[in-house]
């Protein structure tokens, strides 16, 4: 087992700010590219986003210039696409909005299309930014310290991680410090933090899954088997503790006991354990 698998990002609390006026101009008192904006406006704010597309992308086709307060087209339209998961064209659209008018609302859209599409980097700019202009808050900066783990930017990472621990201590956040040890190649210091949350937080599953896993990988299956057969007291139902302590059972030659985890978690629906079964338990009952 050679690591710890997919990392869930850090939750992030930041609401995106897409603020359309809640007053719309009757299109019938207005004319041109005005009276089409009410309209898409409208279709825009009943979550109607095809429609509202097929007005805004009318109104760029037959007009070579628009107004400064029609040029917010791009920016609407970029959320039109986000909301129906079109991420190119809403990266397009507000890319264009920023180069005339560089708003934090804008920006705060891009870092979340960028997130979709995977651009961390990008991503990272704008919320850097956003950091530097609010140092202290917190929601950016679990925003960022997920980014940075997704980078492989661990002792980066590990510097937003220690800042919120400060502010709000909880089991989740020390887990993901002893995730950045691990990931630094430091597996002493990782153990050392699972071992300070599982003895603050005995309920709390992950730290039993991190460091069961971790001594996996440092083929330390004696250790890993107290991790795991630690976590499966606190929930017995647990199909990747119990497909580790197959793992480890049947590495440290148990091989009877480990093939019944394996199975049992096969049937329930783990794939991963097939390998395992294939290469330990064929011809076993």
């Amino acid at each position: 087992m050679k690591n710890l698998g997919s990392i869930p990002p850090l939750k992030v609390f930041v609401a995106v700010l897409l603020i359309v006026s809640p007053y719309f101009a009757s299109a019938q008192l207005l004319k041109g590219n005005d009276a089409l904006m009410a309209q898409a406006d409208t279709l825009l704010s009943q979550q109607d986003y095809p429609a509202a597309i097929a007005i805004y992308n009318k109104i760029t086709a037959t007009s070579e210039t628009l107004s400064d307060e029609n040029y917010s087209l791009f920016y609407k339209r970029a959320y039109c696409y986000y909301a129906l998961e079109q991420y190119d064209n809403a990266l397009k659209d507000v890319n264009q909005y920023l180069q005339k008018k560089p708003e934090d609302q804008a920006k705060l859209l891009r870092a979340y299309i960028n997130q979709e599409l995977g651009n961390h980097e990008e991503q990272l700019a704008d919320l850097n930014a956003f950091i530097e202009a609010s140092p202290g808050n917190v929601e950016l900066l679990q925003w960022r310290a997920s980014v940075l783990m997704e980078l492989e930017r661990y002792a980066d990472a590990q510097k937003d991680i220690r800042q919120l621990l400060k502010s709000q201590p909880g089991p989740e956040l020390k887990g993901y410090l002893g995730l950045t040890y691990y990931y630094l190649n430091d597996p002493d210091s990782a153990l050392i933090v699972f071992d300070e949350v599982i003895a603050s937080d005995p309920d709390y599953i992950q730290p039993y899954l991190y460091a069961g896993s971790l001594a996996l990988d440092e083929e330390a299956y004696d250790l890993a088997l107290q991790y795991i057969n630690g976590g499966l007291k606190k929930d017995p139902s647990n199909n990747t503790l119990l497909f580790y302590k197959g793992i480890a059972l049947v590495e440290s030659e148990r091989i009877d006991e480990g093939c019944r985890c394996l199975t049992k978690v096969f049937k329930a629906g783990f794939d991963d354990a097939a390998d395992y079964l294939k290469g330990y338990c064929y011809g076993v009952d």
